[in-house]
This record gives C-alpha cells, sequence and structure tokens, in this order.
C-alpha cells in the first residue's frame, strides 16, 4: 500500500505545469471574444427604459426590468456566464454608490435577479457592442408610501463605475401628480412624499460657507460654492425673494459688467449671476472672477459658476423665497 501512495505523490509531480494551468483557466465557449484590429477599448452604455407598474402596493412583490444597450467596444459578461477571467457587468445602486436598495426584497428560495442589496445581475450572459440587453429583479414595495427616487449605475465591478446615473422612480401606494415636476430637481436617491412635492422652492445662502442652496420644501436638491459680497460692499442679509429674472444684464456704470443668468433678489441692484464678463473688452470671460469663487470678493451680488447659474435660474421663479445669512 505504501508503494501505491509513494507512486502517486511521485506521478503528481511529473504532470506537466502547463496543462494544470490549463485546467485551471477553462472557460467557458460564451467567455470567447475577438476584438476588431485597431478598436479603442472602453465600456459604455445607453439606458433604454424601463418595464415595471405604474404604482406599487406596500408589502407587495412587483417585477422590474430595466432595459441598456451596449454602447461601449467591450462585451459586458454577467455572473451567470461562469467567465473566471473576465471582468464582469453588474447593475449597482447610485448617487449615492452603494447605497442599499430600500426595494431590495429578502425572500428564501427566490431567484431575485439580486447579488446584493446594491448590485443586479445581467440577465444575458454577455452583451456585446451593439446589442440591447437588460436587469431583470424582483423589489419588494416598502411600507412607508411615497416615491422611491432610485439612481442605477453600470458597474464593472471591482474596477468601474461608468459613471451615466439613470433614475427610476417607484410609486408604492396612491399615485401622486400634483406638483410631480419638481421630482426633476432631486438628484440623489431618497423617498418622496406628497409633503416634499407640496414644499415651496426656496433658495438660502450662508456667507459664512460661501455657498447657496436650492430648497424644495426640507429637502436640499444642490448645492453651490458662491462669491458674495466683499467687506467693503457686503451682500445685504434677510428675507427677501426674486424680483425679476434676465437672461442678461449689463451694468450701467463702468466697467459695465455683463452678468449673466440674473436673478434680481433685493432692490437697489443685487442679484444672483454667472460669474461677469467684461463690456470694454468686448465681453471676454472675467477669469480673475474664476478664482474668486467661494471667497467674498463681489460688490454686493451672488456670482455662481457658469453651469451652477443656468440650474440655478432655470429652478427659480419669480416669488422664490431667498434668505442671505451668515
Amino acid at each position: 500500500m505504501k508503494k501505491i501512495i509513494y507512486f502517486l505523490l511521485i506521478a503528481s509531480f511529473l504532470i506537466p505545469h502547463n496543462i494544470v494551468f490549463a485546467l485551471d483557466s477553462a472557460e467557458p465557449a460564451i467567455c470567447n471574444y475577438e476584438y476588431p484590429a485597431n478598436t479603442k477599448l472602453k465600456y459604455d452604455f445607453e439606458f433604454l427604459g424601463s418595464k415595471k407598474s405604474t404604482a406599487f402596493t406596500p408589502g407587495e412583490v412587483y417585477e422590474v426590468t430595466l432595459y441598456i444597450k451596449n454602447t461601449g467596444t467591450m462585451p459586458m459578461f454577467s455572473d451567470d456566464a461562469g467567465c473566471r477571467m473576465r471582468d464582469i457587468t453588474r447593475l449597482g445602486s447610485a448617487k449615492p454608490g452603494d447605497h442599499e436598495n430600500p426595494l431590495f426584497p429578502i425572500l428564501i428560495n427566490h431567484d431575485t435577479g439580486w447579488l446584493s442589496p446594491n448590485r443586479i445581475i445581467l440577465d444575458q450572459q454577455r452583451l456585446d457592442p451593439g446589442e440591447k440587453g437588460s436587469f431583470t429583479f424582483l423589489v419588494k414595495a416598502p411600507m412607508t408610501t411615497g416615491v422611491y427616487r432610485e439612481f442605477f449605475d453600470v458597474v464593472i465591478d471591482g474596477k468601474q463605475w461608468i459613471s451615466k446615473p439613470f433614475v427610476v422612480n417607484f410609486d408604492v401606494g396612491t399615485f401622486m401628480s400634483e406638483n410631480r415636476d419638481k421630482l426633476q430637481y432631486v438628484t440623489t436617491s431618497r423617498l418622496i412624499t406628497q409633503d416634499n412635492l407640496n414644499g415651496s422652492k426656496s433658495i438660502e445662502v450662508d456667507i459664512s460657507e460661501q455657498r447657496m442652496y436650492l430648497k424644495v420644501g426640507d429637502i436640499v436638491i444642490r448645492s453651490f460654492p458662491v462669491s458674495t459680497g466683499k467687506s467693503s460692499t457686503p451682500t445685504p442679509y434677510g428675507h427677501t425673494q426674486i424680483l425679476a429674472k434676465q437672461e442678461v444684464r449689463v451694468g450701467g456704470a463702468w466697467p459695465h459688467y455683463i452678468m449673466p443668468k440674473w436673478l434680481n433678489f433685493r432692490r437697489g441692484g443685487y442679484g444672483i449671476h454667472a460669474l461677469p464678463s467684461i463690456r470694454y473688452d468686448n465681453g471676454y470671460y472675467w477669469r480673475e472672477a474664476l478664482n474668486h469663487i467661494g471667497t467674498p470678493r463681489s460688490h454686493g451680488c451672488i456670482r455662481l459658476l457658469p453651469a451652477d447659474a443656468v440650474f440655478a435660474y432655470d429652478f427659480a421663479e419669480i416669488g422664490t423665497s431667498v434668505w442671505v445669512h451668515q
């Protein structure tokens, strides 16, 4: 018996290492993919839409399907493909990234489509560039009613997020249609109740922080750095409201500042606006002002970066309340 064991041990060391490696790294045929010549490799996708119930009854379980198109140059492989040597593509909870989705179902002996409370499995074993695919999963509607606004993003797990988050609304309970347009301003995953939708828009500016907060009710939907008035020309404190809106306002006094996306919030020429340019300099962007964002440097107005000013201008309405404080 000892001779037999000894012979088997010796034989095991005689197996060529390359054969052992080939057996360990064997992949299913679906994992084989030849990239076209001169291809710049990248992952990308387009969100196409969803198939789900219009309204969800609290406590009930539903099936949801989200559709995407592979717009990159690399194939996407699912957990079900069995490809150990390939990157795996999943759908992840976004904004904030990797948060536990409140609709994740805890079900025994069910194929839910979820890998974890923040990861969903790709339906197709392999999704080639140009092909359409899907993520099908079960959700359990929470007992608290409202709109569960959930952001998702495709993630190459352990490697990269595609960073193209898209939103899907899940209406739990009575369908809420009134003031529903306010949902567009909520840019993080969260529960929105009817009270939230009924909340008024407001703008808050904290001079000590040099930040502006755009709100719907008590929800802060966006926050921007600002540049308020310097000590010799301070921005006035207090509660006011948006009195007027102008796409572009030109200052009457030299050097005739050109101020895009003007929101007049106090009499006396005080406004919220994008970084100015200077009229006598043919309207060239006043780049010095870019370095002032986050510090009090203006003549009393509240300056914003250009893209932030566009959002604030579209958000604000005549009569929107403004609160400036230290």
